[in-house]
Order: structure tokens, then sequence, then C-alpha cells
């Protein structure tokens, strides 16, 4: 039997607005857990992707006229003669044309061609949060590496307007250019193995850890300390890998 005294309902609380891509930006940057909770519920792909791969063009656009060919053509030259003695200046000059033709190409279609990049590292710390009984799907991994890649697009714009304000750029020292990793206190040329190990501990690259071990502990339904052992056990393998190549660089170099 109903009892008639009863209240009716309350009303319906309304739904929580959803976020746009700015917002999560920002919130990814400054309250990451949180923000990460509602990206789960609702992944966006598009909203970033495009932000990075406008700015990357943005970027781009500024970047190239400031581009210094020459410290490339003789980093360049100084390997091949190391390489080859014999080579004549013709050669030289025909790598040279190669050089500068393939860094253009390379450099416009760099923003589109690092969406495979984005791709790679979603689909693998997917399976490797997977593999230790995760949860989560592709989209939201996806939208996560995205987000979470914020600090090395705010990496990108703090070494245009570094460049700008300098007038040029040498690319030679571009791991370098702002002042938030320790390989600027080594010789690129003299200790290529530790320049290669001090940049890859930079600030805005820990910061990225840090943002995909909380969006992917909070997609898998894992603990914090558990997304952290994960992304940074991978992150160290990625950086024997790099370190390992630039030894293996430097000994051909040598010898």
């Amino acid at each position: 039997m109903t009892d008639v005294h009863q209240p009716p309902p309350g009303p319906t609380p309304p739904a929580e607005p959803k976020k746009n891509v700015f917002a999560r930006i920002a919130g990814v940057l400054f309250a990451p857990a949180e923000t990460f909770q509602d990206i789960a519920k609702r992944p966006d792909i598009v909203g970033p992707l495009l932000v990075i791969v406008i700015l990357g063009y943005i970027t781009t656009a500024l970047v190239m006229p400031k581009f210094d060919f020459a410290a490339v053509s003789a980093a360049q030259q100084e390997e091949m003669r190391k390489k080859n003695p014999d080579m004549s200046a013709e050669q030289m000059a025909q790598m040279d044309s190669i050089t500068q033709a393939a860094t253009k190409v390379f450099a416009w279609v760099g923003p589109i061609l690092f969406i495979v990049w984005y791709v790679i590292v979603a689909g693998v710390l997917l399976l490797a949060f997977r593999l230790f009984g995760g949860e989560g799907t592709f989209p939201q991994a996806f939208s996560v590496t995205l987000f979470a890649w914020m600090p090395m697009v705010l990496l990108g714009l703090i070494s245009t307007i570094v460049i700008m304000a300098r007038g040029s750029f040498d690319p030679t020292t571009a791991a370098t250019l702002v002042k938030s990793n320790p390989a600027f206190l080594v010789d690129m040329k003299e200790q290529p193995v530790l320049y290669s190990l001090f940049s890859s501990f930079d600030l805005f690259t820990i910061w990225t850890i840090a943002l995909l071990s909380i969006g992917f502990a909070t997609v898998s339904r894992k603990s914090k300390a558990m997304g952290a052992a994960i992304v940074v056990s991978l992150w160290l393998c990625l950086v024997v890998v790099k370190v390992g190549f630039a030894a293996f660089t430097a000994s051909r170099m040598n010898g």
C-alpha cells in the first residue's frame, strides 16, 4: 500500500556541464586528478589534436625563417669528413642541398606525422596497463595521451619565443634551447652520451610523464603508484635506447 503522505521525489540534479578543450587543458596542467576523471568519462580526441597540430604549424611558420642552415651544414660536413675524408666540395654541396630540402619537408609534415607517435604511445601504454589487469578503451587512452602531452606543447611555445628573441635557430642546440634540463652543463660534441642522458631528464618531459601516469591510472582504475611504475619503467627503457644509440653513433664517429 502506497504511503499517501510520502513526499514526491525531488528534482533531478542538473548534469555537469561539459568542459571545453581549453578548460580541460588548463585543468590537466594544474588539477590533473579531477580533470582526468572527466576525460575518462567523456574522452575527447579531436579537440586536443587540433590544438596540437595548429600550434605545431604556427611554431613551424615562425621558426623556419630563423633556421640556421649554415650551422647544420657545418656539423654535417664535419661528420662526413670523419667518415670519408676524400669527399669533394661538390659532394658536400649536394649533401647540403638534400639536407636543407629534407629539413623543410619534415618541418611542414612533422605536426601530422607526430599523430602516429601519439597513437603508438597511447597503444603501448594501454596494452601495458591492460596486461596488469587495468581497464580502459583506446579512445580514452588516446585522449589521455593528447592532453598529457600539453607540457611538451608548452615547451614548444616557449622555445619559439626564445628563437624569435634570438633571431636565429641552431637545431644542433635544440635540446638546450630552454634550460629545462642539465644537458647544457656538458658539451654535445665532447660528451655526446652524457649529453643525451642529461637531455632526457627535462622538466617538461618529467611533467608529461607524471600526467601520463595519473591519466592512465585513472582510466585503468589502478593506483597512481602502479600508474607511475608502469609509465616510468617504459620511459626509462626509451631513455636507455636513446643513450645507447648516442653511444653507438659516437663509437662509429671515433672509430
